[in-house]
């Protein structure tokens, strides 16, 4: 009976958020716009450098191609997040709100993130079908069960991961005014380190190995070279290894900053 009227709580949470989603539609095809056009730019980047070779970094044309579509859906699915709104939250004196009331502080904003998610996946699809139709690139096709298993479990665990990274980061509104800089550095991270813009394993193996021990490759890069068909499988169960122990570290993080900051947190006139 608690379990269903829990669920039950945060998924009204879910619908809400939604249907703000559908109402705020000049802010979401804002988003849309831009993730296309960065789609596009990284595209014909990538689509200029094939033209006078057959081969890059190890990546055929197909394959490089293959992995930065699969790498815009990935980038869709799990950097489209609303876990910034706790910063404006905090700043509001909204959280006052999980100090009286039956909520999870974490599993309010998770609840939020997933509708966020639902949406920006229903259309992102779309468009990248739209993109293979007018652009017409050499693409492959995984088929393999193991691996589409592999990838969906990567891109459930990476959709955690990153929303207790940016959490975190959110969280620093309890002592800092303004965090958008600091979430500003966030997504330009994401974006080279993460893997959106090129494939990590083209780096230097030293580098590159560094940043597989990082949290960052796991956002994007992770799930899209798995797709690729081209990671070995010892190769694929070291990086779930490595991306579960950063899921465990930053849930323990979360729960320590979080503490602390509702500690030190005060509200005047709620």
């Amino acid at each position: 009976m608690l379990l269903s009227l829990s669920i039950g709580k945060y998924w009204a949470i879910f619908k809400v958020s939604w249907e703000n989603g559908l109402v705020y539609r000049v802010n979401f095809l804002v988003w849309r716009i831009r993730s296309i056009l960065g789609l596009l730019l990284v595209y014909f980047i990538w689509w200029t450098t094939f033209q006078n070779q057959d081969e890059v970094f190890g990546y055929s044309r197909a394959s490089m191609l293959t992995y930065i579509m699969v790498a815009a859906i990935i980038r869709a699915v799990i950097l489209s997040s609303r876990v910034m709104d706790v910063s404006t939250h905090i700043n509001e004196g909204y959280v006052v709100n999980f100090l009286v009331k039956p909520l999870n502080f974490i599993s309010f904003y998770f609840a939020r993130d997933l509708a966020d998610k639902l949406m920006n996946i229903a259309l992102v699809i779309v468009e990248i079908l739209l993109l293979v139709l007018v652009l017409k690139p050499p693409l492959v096709f995984q088929t393999d069960p193991l691996i589409l298993s592999f990838v969906a479990l990567a891109i459930i665990l990476g959709i955690v991961l990153y929303f207790l990274f940016a959490f975190i980061v959110s969280l620093l509104a309890f002592w800092l005014e303004n965090t958008w800089g600091s979430f500003f550095l966030v997504f330009v991270f994401l974006e080279s380190l993460g893997g959106g813009i090129f494939p990590i394993d083209i780096l230097p193996k030293t580098i590159a190995n560094i940043l597989l021990a990082t949290p960052f490759p796991y956002f994007i890069y992770f799930p899209s070279k798995i797709y690729t068909g081209t990671m070995e499988y010892s190769q694929i169960i070291q990086g779930f290894i490595v991306l579960s122990i950063w899921l465990f570290g930053l849930w323990l993080v979360a729960q320590r900053v979080l503490s602390a900051g509702l500690k030190k947190y005060t509200a005047f006139g709620y």
